[in-house]
């Protein structure tokens, strides 16, 4: 394993949570765009980990530098193209995989699988983006290892 790598991951994935939770507004402001510019830095950090080692597996890097690893992706929304290959190269695990190919697929403005991305309606109410085959989201949700839709929509909206 290669630690030194696993370590730099964690450590941007670390940065990114920090700034993101210090950075909870809607609005733009110079916090939110503080979270842009590391979005961007992340961006350039991804890509010279795959141009130098490959898309990143546990072996490589520990299931704790793959997790990481996937929540850098899970942010770079400007590159759907990095997140789509990532979702295709990588060994994230199946939930992860989920949430990923709900961003993407939400990003392409399209109807997600697994139920996990949501937004802010007018009110400021936590709502579900778009399912695909409703009356199927628990099973899909089930075989990848996800809690019932139910359960996950209370959670978001406390």
């Amino acid at each position: 394993m290669n630690k030194q790598l696993q370590q730099k991951i964690i450590q941007a994935k670390d940065i990114d949570q920090k700034t993101r939770i210090a950075c909870k507004s809607d609005k733009l402001t110079m916090k939110n765009y503080i979270v842009y510019l590391i979005d961007l830095v992340n961006n350039d950090l991804i890509k010279n980990i795959i141009k130098k080692h490959s898309y990143p597996t546990q072996k490589m890097i520990g299931k704790k530098g793959m997790q990481a690893f996937w929540l850098l992706i899970q942010h770079q929304d400007n590159d759907i193209k990095l997140q789509e290959q990532c979702l295709k190269h990588c060994d994230f695990e199946d939930k992860n995989k989920a949430f990923l190919t709900d961003r993407v697929l939400v990003s392409k403005g399209k109807k997600q699988l697994y139920g996990t991305q949501f937004y802010r309606d007018k009110k400021g109410k936590i709502v579900p983006r778009s399912i695909n085959n409703l009356s199927q989201l628990n099973k899909r949700r089930e075989k990848v290892g996800l809690e019932p839709f139910e359960e996950y929509l209370k959670k978001m909206q406390k």
